[in-house]
């Protein structure tokens, strides 16, 4: 492959740059866009394994991960393909809300974009270059040890601006030195020779004549002083020009970024002046005092002088010629890009190498979470059981940013799993003021410490908790893990009469599954739809959670039941069985041909309907069905608008409403708009049947959550063979 011409590689960074400010303005990272298409890449997987057609650009053939995204944003990647940019555009088209016509706009830009790149590089090249070799091992410590000389470089300038200034000031010292015995020798002579002085009185003659010795000894010693420092100055003038000599090569390098350039010297100072009605035994006694500090200064700034030469030598190494070495001096580069390259390297070939312990030590104090992420999982990961690592650990188990606790707190499970220090530094962290914290760490708490007393009676006080996920954690624990211990048993039933009607349904089923009664005699529910069940003997969707929950039987909520499991758990697949089912009762449309997965189970599935409420319509919703709603409004406002139009249609109560991840790419801070609109739907007598792949539906009082599959409420166990990449460093 030849290598890229001046035009080519413009065309190409011009479609890295359209791309990058799509994703700035959806404020998406590229780590977030990246995750969009592994979303995209599943459910694709779960349409072909449903019995769906595939589409002959699937996304999961395509290159999306967060280090390819970053290398196409500055155009140093194979150019993509027109598929590619459309999945892009409608990732960061419906975070941002954009209407059709403008979406329609900036595909047709993308695409104009990459075939003017396609045209350039399909140029023949006016002279072939030979290809460049791939990058080795060794080119990455070349380019680290370029690093690490650049930032010396910028470490010894700065040295050798403040040496200048005290050198020069030294200078204006011994200057003042100079001119005040030039003084006092002056008065002096005049005293001998009988002359009236300028200033003071005169002294004896006996006296005029000693001081006048010593004065003349310490101006010369003075001067001697003065040409040692101006010396100096001259050599620390010569270093600065080397200096920036130096910062000129080193800043060439292509990838250890801008020249950072070194402040002008300071100027050479003026001649000041001390008082000149000075007496000269008191002046002389002080003068003396201060050669003597000026020579000791002199001798030890000469020998800095001799370090800063050897600093700037060509071939004096900061660090031992070692890889190691030079990749943990890298990680107190003041880059962090370079630092995270650095540790990232240090993790893969040496995470158990006693330097490394040192290096993750300090570097769960660093300023970029992703970099103190890495260094959780590499002390969790190669040095379980090491009190140090786990105190460090501990530490970050309550740091603000999420993937780093979450990190800390499942390692500390991992590595000092049963460690009673481990285990009380999260059990203090269940009184956190971050909800999100207090609701990892008892994640963490029930892998690590399974039938703890201790973890106990922190679920305890946490099904108190002010927050409904917190609350949703403790009680499904303490139902797993302790369902028959008293105390636990009585916290549980407190909670059949929790404000929230996701947390009443898991205590309640919880205790009716145990054979247990709840606290209190159970509300009578009305929902139109009540349940839906299907046979033991059902076997065709295999292993699918959906398959699991059915055959237990899921009853469904008179206002909003949220089904949430990941992707490819069978949601959909039950949510247009369900809409099947309803076309012998309701008219329940589908968008497009539904799965022959969902036409087979329709056909078994059980539906139990309430004989008092007989149903009147129902209507199945999907992001595809909403966003042609209005081409021109954004996806939050299309959604808003539909479920308006539900309201407003015919006023007739008894309607059920079947919606499919309502949410799709719609961004975060779009959930509670849409639960006010759901939760109007519900006051006018709807009722609801979602699937979504988020658990943040546990903040809807009217909910009732059930996670068909039943890791769903876990967190990711601490896995010790995979890198964290972490989210995008900040810069």
């Amino acid at each position: 492959m030849s290598a890229p011409t001046g035009d080519e590689a413009d065309a190409a960074f011009a479609l890295g740059a359209f791309l990058r400010t799509r994703a700035q303005e959806a404020g998406l990272s590229a780590r977030e866009i990246a995750f969009a298409f592994q979303q995209r890449a599943d459910q694709e997987q779960a349409q072909i394994a449903a019995g769906a057609g595939g589409s002959a650009a699937p996304v999961g053939g395509m290159s999306f991960s967060k280090s390819h995204l970053d290398r196409l944003f500055k155009g140093g990647t194979a150019l993509p393909s027109v598929r590619f940019l459309g999945v892009f555009l409608e990732i960061t088209s419906a975070a941002i809300g954009l209407p059709q016509h403008r979406h329609q706009a900036l595909c047709r830009e993308a695409t104009e974009l990459l075939t003017k790149a396609r045209r350039l590089k399909s140029r023949p090249a006016a002279s072939p270059q030979p290809q460049p070799d791939p990058p080795t091992t060794a080119a990455a410590i070349a380019t680290l040890q370029a690093q690490l000389d650049l930032e010396r470089a910028h470490r010894t300038g700065d040295r050798l601006r403040r040496e200048l200034s005290d050198t020069q000031a030294l200078m204006g010292t011994l200057l003042q030195i100079i001119d005040t015995l030039r003084d006092i020798i002056t008065e002096l002579d005049l005293d001998l020779f009988g002359a009236p002085r300028t200033a003071g009185r005169a002294v004896p003659h006996s006296l005029a004549e000693r001081q006048r010795t010593e004065a003349v000894e310490y101006k010369a010693a003075a001067e001697a002083e003065f040409d040692r420092v101006d010396h100096r100055r001259r050599v620390l003038e010569l270093l600065w020009d080397q200096a920036q000599g130096s910062l000129r090569r080193l800043a060439a390098h292509t990838d250890v970024g801008h020249l950072r350039p070194l402040p002008d010297p300071p100027p050479l100072p003026t001649r000041s002046v001390l008082s000149h009605g000075l007496h000269a035994e008191s002046a002389l006694a002080d003068i003396a005092t201060a050669l003597g500090r000026v020579q000791e200064y002199n001798d030890a700034e000469e020998q800095k002088i001799a370090e800063l030469r050897r600093a700037l030598a060509d071939d004096a190494p900061l660090a031992p010629d070692d890889e190691l070495s030079i990749l943990v001096a890298a990680t107190r580069l003041s880059d962090p890009l370079a630092r995270s390259a650095a540790l990232r390297t240090v993790l893969a070939s040496w995470a158990d190498h006693p330097s490394t312990h040192d290096t993750l030590l300090r570097l769960v104090h660093d300023d970029q979470s992703a970099i103190r992420h890495r260094a959780a999982w590499g002390l969790a990961a190669a040095w379980a059981g090491n009190p140090k690592a786990r105190d460090a650990v501990a530490a970050l188990a309550g740091d603000p940013e999420h993937h780093v606790r979450q990190t800390a707190a499942l390692g500390l499970a991992h590595g000092w799993a049963g460690d009673h220090a481990a285990r009380d530094a999260l059990a203090r962290l269940t009184q956190h003021e971050n909800p999100g914290v207090r609701e990892t760490v008892v994640q963490a708490l029930v892998q690590g410490w399974a039938d703890d007393p201790v973890v106990r009676d922190c679920l305890i006080t946490l099904v108190g908790d002010s927050e409904v996920p917190v609350r949703a954690v403790a009680a499904e624990f303490l139902t797993e893990g302790w369902p028959h211990d008293g105390v636990a048993l009585a916290a549980r039933r407190s909670l059949c009469d929790d404000p929230a009607e996701s947390i009443r349904w898991i205590a309640k089923q919880g205790l009716t599954r145990q054979g247990y009664a709840s606290a209190t005699s159970p509300v009578t529910a009305n929902p139109i739809l009540q349940a839906a069940e299907l046979p033991p003997s059902y076997k065709e969707l295999g292993t699918l959670p959906v398959a699991a929950a059915l055959r237990q039987g899921i009853s469904f909520h008179e206002g909003i039941t949220v089904l949430v499991g990941a992707n490819a758990s069978g949601k959909t697949i039950l949510l247009e069985a369900l809409a099947l089912s309803m076309n012998s009762v309701l008219s329940a449309r589908l968008v497009g041909q539904p799965r022959p997965a969902s036409q087979d189970l329709a056909k078994h599935l059980r539906i139990t309907w309430n004989s008092q409420r007989t149903p009147y319509s129902c209507y199945y919703l999907n992001d595809d069905a909403v966003q042609a709603f209005d081409s021109r409004a954004s996806g939050l406002e299309n959604w808003q608008a539909c479920l308006r139009s539900l309201v407003d249609s015919d006023g007739a109560s008894n309607r059920i409403v079947l919606i499919d991840e309502p949410f799709g790419f719609l961004p975060a801070v779009a959930e509670h708009r849409l639960f006010d609109a759901l939760s109007e739907l519900v006051d006018q007598g709807f009722q609801l049947i979602v699937t979504s792949v988020r658990t943040t539906w546990t903040a809807l009082p009217a909910a009732r959550v059930i996670k068909i599959d039943r890791s769903a409420h876990r967190a990711a166990s601490f896995d010790p063979t995979k890198f964290p990449d972490g989210p995008m460093l900040l810069v």
